[in-house]
């Protein structure tokens, strides 16, 4: 019995061995049928990495930044330039009466009350700071003032007309003796005559006021009796809000030693204007009036 069991396990072990053998290929056919190659991995894009347009971007921006840099910089210099050329155009020089930036005085506030007559000639070394306005030239320290009174003109609906500003000592010297010579021929005057006369309407170089940059003559654009115009009367009533006075009215010819002209107008500043107003003063009655009060 012990012989027949050893001989029969015997027996059974290459079935057994087959059965491995057979389960392995099987195993093995059935693990290469199914197995699948692994999908390659998706390549990620890190956070920190550039795209292709990221990429362009940045080329872009490192081509443009040396260009507004430039841009910035050139910028700058225009400005610059700009604001240089701007003083210094605005700085007397090369005007027709040779007045160069260095040798015009400071704006001295006891000018305003400068009387120019041919008892009071201008200084020798007396040289405004000219600029222009409107087309003419004037101090600059009045033209503040003046081109404020013109706005107003022209929001009340009047329309001012600046005919002359600064005159040189050579224009006014021509001026005076076209006068002389035309008293002599028409009036029939001698040299001496003529000359003395003359003075009251046109004065001779250094004795008009129109030198000292201070005075302004107006006109109408539209009448030619600039007295009786709109403008004139608009002025009358105006001018001392902006410092303006009437140089020369009527019947004061006595005190002025000129006669009667309402198209000239001397800036004091507006408080003299209106104490010269309210006392019915002109600039030669209120100096006198300030000289004896001892001001």
């Amino acid at each position: 019995m012990i012989i027949w069991d050893m001989v029969k396990s015997v027996r059974h072990i290459p079935e057994v061995k087959a059965l491995k053998k057979d389960e392995i290929i099987s195993v093995k056919s059935t693990l290469g049928k199914s197995r699948k190659k692994p999908p390659k991995p998706k390549k990620q894009v890190s956070d920190y990495s550039f795209n292709d347009n990221n990429t362009t971007g940045l080329k872009r921006a490192l081509v443009l930044l040396p260009i507004i840099i430039i841009g910035v910089i050139i910028t700058a210099l225009i400005v610059g330039i700009h604001q240089y050329t701007s003083i210094y155009s605005k700085t007397p020089h090369n005007t027709e009466d040779k007045i160069e930036s260095s040798e015009a005085s400071k704006f001295d506030e006891s000018n305003l009350l400068m009387i120019v007559s041919p008892d009071n000639p201008l200084p020798s070394d007396y040289k405004p700071q000219l600029e222009t306005y409107d087309g003419e030239r004037f101090d600059k320290n009045i033209i503040p003032m003046l081109r404020a009174l013109m706005y107003q003109s022209e929001k009340d609906g009047v329309f001012l007309k600046i005919s002359e500003g600064y005159v040189t000592s050579e224009v006014q010297h021509e001026r005076y003796m076209d006068e002389v010579q035309r008293l002599k021929a028409r009036e029939g005057y001698g040299e001496a005559r003529a000359m003395e006369e003359a003075e009251k309407t046109v004065p001779m170089e250094n004795h008009s006021e129109m030198q000292s940059g201070l005075a302004v003559k107006f006109n109408s654009l539209k009448n030619s009796d600039f007295a009786s115009s709109e403008e004139y009367h608009w002025l009358e009533h105006n001018c001392i809000k902006y410092g303006f006075i009437l140089r020369y009215p009527e019947d004061k010819e006595s005190s002025t030693d000129f006669a009667f002209d309402p198209t000239h107008f001397r800036y004091v500043g507006t408080e003299n204007a209106q104490k010269m107003r309210s006392l019915n003063m002109t600039l030669d009655e209120y100096v006198s009036y300030l000289n004896a009060r001892g001001r």
